[in-house]
């Protein structure tokens, strides 16, 4: 049986993306990994092509966890997602992304898909530190070198601000 993420409906994944229709990024992300896997577990780093999810690519990144399980290096890091984190993040650990941001919400479960070996979607929300409300949602994607051991992980997380009363 195919592999679902952690908060995911099985329904969603095969209906809205076959028909073309799913807005929502984690799902066209997931269906694009799905695409680059084919028949090996997991899908190679080289093969993300930027140009190919280039509506996605600016709410996306890349960890790099070879040598860096516990503390992963951002590889990539999309213009939009740095703008809700307020830096760029590439060549940094996940353990320097600023507390109560996007990027810090899309990558604290990186442990999880890691030791599970499987794609993860979360969603939630968090207060930024001056009281805006942001809700969330982000999906972490295993990579592979070797087709068969994590060497990173594909992301993607967008939000929406509510502002306070």
């Amino acid at each position: 049986m195919e592999k679902v993420p952690y908060g995911v409906s099985r329904e969603l994944v095969t209906e809205d993306l076959l028909a073309g229709s799913e807005r929502r990024l984690v799902l066209r992300l997931l269906a694009y990994w799905r695409d680059l896997q084919r028949k090996q577990e997991y899908p190679s780093c080289a093969a993300i092509d930027p140009d190919k999810i280039s509506d996605m690519w600016r709410n996306s990144f890349v960890l790099e966890t070879v040598g860096n399980e516990n503390d992963p290096l951002f590889r990539t890091f999309g213009d939009e997602i740095a703008g809700y984190c307020g830096v760029n993040l590439i060549g940094k650990h996940v353990s320097e992304t600023p507390p109560n941001t996007l990027a810090a919400k899309a990558v604290e479960y990186f442990g999880e898909v890691l030791e599970k070996g499987t794609p993860i979607s979360r969603g939630g929300e968090f207060t930024k530190d001056n009281g805006t409300l942001v809700l969330y949602r982000s999906i972490l994607l295993p990579m592979s070198d070797d087709g068969e051991t994590i060497s990173g992980l594909l992301g993607g997380a967008n939000c929406r601000e509510v502002e306070p009363d």
